[in-house]
């Protein structure tokens, strides 16, 4: 477990321009996507046409940086951690984004527009996921723990994402509410793109949860001694500060408190069975693909089931839970019947699986 892998550190007086930098060549490589699209539609588009049509992500990102400019948090010398788990997050979505492109290009798909709704999705996804965190722990947020104190003043603890509080369920809603309003927008048919898309979600997630693994987040329950792959969580991991803060901290961890008590490593469980997903959804399903929407419905009905399972080991209750059951689970259900009602609807009305429409 390393959590912080090491501090990268902008000397004090380049905290501004490194800004300007990273606002610009994002800018420039999201208006050389545009311009490479329009191209390969035939049209005609020069770098004002490209900036007009991402004028909002603009706006968003020059907001953030002058919302930090102001602040003078990048007068002085700046030390950032890099995280094993914004690392492995960073690693999912980058490969993620090459097997869908690689895929869309087979598939005879956009492969840019593909680049483009992944970055809508990963925005939706961040999005998503924190609220469905907020709506399971409502009270810590809008009651008298709703503010925290930073180097900005008193902000809501909604936006403080760095506390931790971020779900893969509510990160999934929010990714397919946005890729279904892009595919719309585009005229993109949603089922043939879900199954293009679906495999790297399931390979990002696996990257995903080894780097919640590496954080000590997401945690299982008390294993005993008796489970020789139990794992024992260092005082620097969220596991262990979250245990510390509770009633009876004495329940999970060691009387040294040196580490916690032996854990069952569900986010190790809940990885490899998505890189077993990953496996037979591109080794199995995908190569016999009888109709649109198969690949997407068999993720859904087989990670409801691996979720359920991995649930019954969980003991972050931060997390939620109702009448006995995690909110994961009862996520799960819902996603269970989702994946089967796709399933049926899609098959009834068939389509060729070899080209991109429905």
């Amino acid at each position: 477990m390393l959590p912080v892998l090491f501090h990268i550190v902008i000397p004090a007086g380049f905290g501004k321009p490194a800004v300007i930098v990273a606002v610009v060549l994002l800018a420039v490589l999201r208006a050389v996507a545009y311009l490479r699209r329009a191209r390969k539609d035939g049209e005609r588009a020069g770098i004002g046409a490209a900036l007009k049509d991402d004028a909002t992500t603009l706006a968003v990102l020059a907001a953030i940086a002058a919302t930090v400019w102001r602040a003078g948090l990048l007068d002085g010398e700046l030390r950032l951690p890099l995280h094993t788990y914004g690392l492995l997050i960073a690693a999912a979505f980058l490969v993620g984004i090459w097997l869908a492109q690689r895929e869309a290009r087979r598939r005879g798909q956009d492969a840019e527009r593909i680049a483009d709704l992944a970055f809508w999705i990963l925005v939706a996804a961040l999005v998503g996921s924190r609220v469905y965190f907020i709506l399971v722990n409502w009270s810590d947020y809008f009651g008298d723990r709703a503010l925290v104190t930073t180097s900005l003043g008193r902000i809501p603890r909604l936006v403080a994402f760095w506390e931790g509080g971020l779900v893969f369920y509510g990160g999934f809603i929010g990714a397919a509410l946005a890729a279904w309003w892009y595919m719309r927008r585009h005229a993109m048919p949603f089922l043939a793109h879900a199954d293009t898309l679906i495999p790297s979600v399931a390979f990002g997630h696996f990257l995903g949860r080894l780097g919640c693994f590496s954080a000590g987040c997401c945690w299982g329950e008390v294993a005993g001694g008796h489970l020789p792959w139990a794992v024992r969580f260092p005082p620097e991991s969220l596991a262990f500060q979250t245990f510390a803060n509770r009633e009876s901290p004495g329940l999970y961890l060691a009387t040294d408190r040196l580490h916690t008590l032996p854990l069952h490593p569900v986010q190790l469980y809940e990885s490899f069975g998505e890189l077993g997903l990953f496996l037979v959804l591109v080794l199995v399903v995908r190569p016999r693909k009888a109709f649109h929407g198969q690949v997407l419905a068999t993720w859904l009905l087989c990670y409801a089931v691996l979720r359920t399972v991995v649930e019954l080991f969980r003991a972050d209750v931060e997390r939620g839970v109702v009448r006995g059951l995690g909110v994961g689970q009862w996520t799960s259900i819902a996603i269970l019947a989702v994946g089967a009602a796709i399933w049926a609807k899609a098959r009834r009305r068939g389509g060729s699986p070899g080209v991109a429409t429905v």
